[in-house]
């Protein structure tokens, strides 16, 4: 995993003696928060072995983004991507795994997939 200081600092930002989350915003949405997740494994399915990996984009979303039906869509109606744990979206996943027929990119968001795009 990776992220960004807006996600989870490295350092007590505020004296709390407590490493800060979205320091300088009140919640995570518009805070410019984001996170990388690599994983990567091995499965047994019908006396094959099965490599997998998966990489996903995590970002916090702006104040104007709205949800409609599980995902989060920009002011203009432009899809960000599926939420997860409320106030972030996917904005990219790469899934490989030739056991389950998964190769490659399966999803980027049409709204940008740069992590600096939400900053």
């Amino acid at each position: 995993m990776k992220w960004n200081d807006a996600w989870l600092s490295n350092k007590d930002c505020d004296g709390d003696a407590l490493l800060d989350r979205h320091y300088g915003s009140d919640s995570y949405i518009d805070s410019g928060a984001w996170l990388t997740n690599h994983q990567s494994g091995e499965y047994e399915q019908e006396e094959a072995t099965c490599k997998w990996n998966y990489f996903v984009k995590i970002v916090a979303v702006p104040g104007d983004a709205y949800v409609s039906d599980g995902v989060w869509y920009t002011a203009g109606g432009t899809r960000i991507g599926t939420v997860i744990w409320g106030a972030f979206a996917i904005i990219q996943q790469v899934e490989n795994d030739a056991c389950a027929g998964l190769h490659g990119l399966q999803y980027v968001s049409p709204a940008g997939a740069g992590l600096g795009t939400w900053q």
